[in-house]
C-alpha cells in the first residue's frame, strides 16, 4: 500500500509526526522496532524537564513554546495530564572548577539573556531565598539560582501513548515490533523495507532516536554519539513534598560535568519516589548492544557523591532505575534535515538530551515540511550544514 507520510521510529518525535499527520488528513504509516512507549530508547522514564527560556540558543524557543500549546490541546481533548508548569530552577557555581564543558557554562546568565529577549518571567533569587523557599534544596552560598515560574515537567510516555492513539483514531495505520531493515531511494516514491514487508511513501520522516546513525549516510554517521543514562527513583521522607504543587524541577549544574543533577517532582499518579539523574558524555555505547542493568553500586555512589549533598528528605533506598539513551551531536544541537541528494526523506535527530520539549512541536513542523515544502516554524537552523 502507498503512503502520504511514513514515520519511522514512533517514539517523542515519531508519535508526534503520527498525530499531527492524521489530524491534517494525510494517509500515515507508523512504524517502531518496539510497541511504544516503551523503555528501550530515549523517551521513557515518566517525566521530563520542560522551560521555555531554553539556554541552549534562542532558536529553541518557538519551538517549546509550541509544544506546551499542544500538550494542553490534548490535555483539552482527552483529560489526560501531560505537562505540570511547576516552575524551574537552574543552578549552578557562581565560579566553575571546569570550564571545557560549553554546554552547561554560566547557564543561569545565558538563560536570564533568553528569558529577557523573550519577555519570559525569570528571576535569579538568592541561595538564602532558595532555601527558605524550598528547605529540601541544599544550595549552597557559592552558587547561584535562576527561577522560571513557566518551567516544569512533561509526561514522556503518557504524552506518546495520546498522540499515537489520537493518530489511530484518526485513521493512522501502526507497525509496531517490526525493525526497519533499510530505505529505497524512488524517483517518485521511497520504500520503507521491513522484515515484514515494503512500504512506500510519498515523504519518509525517520526519528529513531539512537538507532539514527543506521539511517545516516556513511559518511555523517559520526554527527551522532549514543550514551547509556540512568535514572533513579529514590524513596522520600513524604512524598506530598515533592509534588508539583509543592516542589519544582531542578536542572542542578555542579562543579564538574559528573557532578551534574536532575531533579524532578513526584508525580500524584506516578512512581511515589523521587526521580533523579546525572549524566556522563565519556563513554559512547549502541541501543543493541547498551547494558540496560543497573547495579546497587551504581546508585549508592550516585546517592552518596551527587543526591545527597544538594537534596535533603531524600532516604538511601532506590526504589526503581533504567537505562535511558542519549544521541548527542558534536555541538549539542539539534539535527534536522532532508537525507543528502533526497527531498523524499527527512531525519531529524533532535535529541542530545534537550529534545523531548520540543518534540510536540517538532512533530508538526516535519509533518508540515513534509507535506507542504515549508514549516510554520523555521527548522532551516539545524541543518547539516551546522555541522560543516
Amino acid at each position: 500500500m502507498h503512503y502520504d507520510l511514513i514515520a519511522v521510529g514512533l517514539g517523542a518525535m515519531g508519535s508526534a509526526v503520527l498525530y499531527q499527520a492524521a489530524k491534517a488528513g494525510h494517509n500515515v504509516l507508523g512504524i517502531d522496532r518496539f510497541d511504544p512507549p516503551h523503555n528501550m530508547g530515549s523517551s521513557h522514564a515518566e517525566t521530563r524537564i520542560t522551560r521555555l527560556a531554553a539556554g541552549e540558543g534562542p532558536e529553541y524557543l518557538p519551538l517549546v513554546a509550541r509544544s506546551h500549546e499542544i500538550w494542553r490541546e490534548l490535555e483539552a481533548q482527552t483529560g489526560e495530564t501531560l505537562l505540570y508548569q511547576c516552575g524551574l530552577y537552574i543552578i549552578n557555581p557562581q565560579e566553575s572548577q571546569e570550564q571545557t564543558y560549553n554546554h552547561w557554562e554560566n547557564f543561569v546568565e545565558r538563560t536570564a539573556t533568553i528569558a529577557q529577549q523573550a519577555n519570559i518571567p525569570y528571576t535569579q533569587p538568592s541561595p538564602a531565598e532558595v532555601r527558605q523557599m524550598h528547605p529540601q534544596i541544599l544550595i549552597r552560598d557559592c552558587d547561584m539560582a535562576g527561577h522560571e515560574a513557566s518551567g516544569g515537567v512533561a509526561l514522556a510516555e503518557r504524552a506518546v501513548r495520546t498522540q499515537l492513539a489520537l493518530a489511530q483514531k484518526l485513521g493512522a495505520t501502526t507497525k509496531v515490533n517490526e525493525p526497519v531493515a533499510d530505505i529505497e531511494f524512488g524517483q517518485d516514491a521511497a520504500t520503507v523495507v521491513t522484515e515484514n514487508g515494503r512500504y512506500s511513501a510519498d515523504k519518509v520522516i525517520v526519528t529513531a532516536g539512537a538507532w539514527m546513525p543506521d539511517f545516516l549516510p556513511t559518511d555523517k554517521r559520526n554527527l551522532l554519539r549514543v550514551t547509556r543514562q540512568i535514572v533513579h527513583w529514590f524513596e522520600v521522607d513524604d512524598p506530598t513534598q515533592f509534588y508539583p504543587e509543592n516542589f519544582p524541577g531542578i536542572l542542578w549544574i555542579g562543579d564538574t560535568l559528573a557532578d551534574y543533577l536532575g531533579v524532578f517532582p513526584i508525580i500524584p499518579d506516578g512512581i511515589q519516589a523521587l526521580k533523579v539523574l546525572t549524566e556522563q558524555y565519556d563513554v559512547a555505547t549502541d541501543p543493541m548492544s547498551v547494558n540496560r542493568m543497573v547495579t546497587e553500586a551504581e546508585s549508592a555512589a550516585f546517592y552518596q557523591n551527587v543526591l545527597a549533598p544538594k537534596i535533603d528528605s531524600v532516604t538511601s533506598t532506590c526504589v526503581k532505575a533504567e537505562v535511558c539513551l542519549y544521541t548527542h551531536t558534536p555541538n549539542d544541537h539539534f539535527l534536522i534535515d532532508y537525507y543528502p541528494k533526497s527531498n523524499r526523506v527527512l531525519l531529524a535527530s533532535p535529541c542530545s538530551s534537550h529534545g523531548f520539549k520540543h518534540s510536540a512541536a517538532i512533530g508538526e513542523a516535519l509533518m508540515q515540511q513534509a507535506t507542504t515544502g515549508k514549516s510554520s516554524i523555521n527548522l532551516g537552523p539545524f541543518s547539516f550544514e551546522r555541522f560543516a
